[in-house]
């Protein structure tokens, strides 16, 4: 039986700030300049190819490989049905079903501060609210004269 594996539609850009994100949870993933096949928990090669790779024997036991597609624009995430539904979300205990929500927000917490100092100003306040994370950013302006 082959491993299904759902695109998911998360929208991350920064493969650094992924990668961070990712390597909070316990993981160590693996970067690729040309994509790698996925593999599935019996260690059969699947067609879904990645640029970031989260090895299944990392994730636990019974995982699939989790996998992260560049796409030209940001990274598709590539995560079987199972390991959506089984797991700690955490290195050797699965992904589970809060794995992507708590990843987008550990990215979020990377990727703002990030792009407000590229844009000359800096995080001055990050409030969670249940499923939403409000950023307050302090940006300098220029006054001309």
């Amino acid at each position: 039986m082959m491993s299904h594996f759902s695109k998911i539609a998360v929208k991350f850009k920064d493969q650094s700030c992924l990668v961070e994100g990712l390597q909070r949870f316990g993981f160590f993933p693996m970067l690729h300049d040309k994509p790698v096949n996925l593999y599935g928990y019996r260690g059969d090669k699947q067609a879904q190819m990645a640029h970031v790779v989260v090895p299944r024997n990392q994730i636990s036991s019974m995982s699939n490989d989790l996998g992260f597609f560049w796409n030209g624009t940001e990274y598709e995430c590539l995560i079987s049905e199972y390991d959506q539904g089984a797991g700690m979300a955490q290195a050797g205990q699965g992904l589970g079903a809060n794995f992507l929500s708590k990843l987008q927000e550990q990215y979020v917490n990377l990727y703002l501060p990030k792009l407000a100092t590229q844009l000359g100003g800096e995080v001055v306040a990050t409030a969670t609210n249940g499923s939403v994370t409000t950023v307050r950013v302090s940006l300098t302006t220029q006054t001309r004269r």
